[in-house]
């Protein structure tokens, strides 16, 4: 799909609807590209908002791009605990070094223990109304909600601590390590 090796950095800009940019991560890690997804690595990384506002992230994240899914997964390790953030979102793509996509609103946090609370239910439907969203993008969002939800009970890779802390290790191993300091 790319020509993005394991190591490089890339640029992921999330837009809202009708191509409107409104978030924008700089020097993200590439790890791996599978069949089923594309995974970057947030460790410091500085994220730029619309109006300006910018911010380091706190903690280091994996960041799944699930290929033509309406959604995408970033798995957070906290000091404790592991957590997890998913943003519906159109599918991703990729264009040199930078990844696009359409951000709805909706997300879903999924904590340490599994349980999970829908965010942003009031920015979503705000939005969708203020940006025409089809009555097709919004059944395939909410969908795709029952999708993650389905992921979510069962543990899917996505969403085993064993998984994340195993690609952790990837990426200590593939490319941290291999950094020259």
């Amino acid at each position: 799909m790319s020509d993005i090796k394991p190591g490089d950095k890339v640029i992921v800009h999330a837009y809202k609807h009708k191509d409107k940019l409104y978030r924008s991560w700089s020097n993200v890690t590439f790890l791996e590209e599978t069949d089923e997804y594309i995974l970057l690595v947030n460790e410091d990384v500085l994220i730029t908002e619309l109006g300006g506002r910018k911010w380091r992230t706190n903690e280091p994240a994996l960041w799944f791009f699930v290929k033509q899914a309406w959604y995408n997964i970033i798995c957070m390790f906290k000091e404790q605990e592991i957590n997890y953030y998913c943003n519906l979102a159109s599918p991703f793509e990729i264009v040199n070094n930078e990844i696009t996509y359409v951000d709805y609103d909706l997300d879903i946090k999924v904590f340490n223990d599994n349980s999970f609370k829908i965010l942003d239910l009031k920015e979503f439907n705000r939005n969708r109304f203020l940006y025409k969203y089809s009555r097709e993008m919004v059944e395939t969002i909410w969908e795709n909600v029952d999708v993650l939800k389905q992921m979510i009970k069962a543990r899917h890779n996505f969403f085993n601590h064993n998984y994340a802390k195993e690609k952790w290790q990837d990426y200590i191993l593939k490319v941290k390590s291999k950094k020259k300091y």
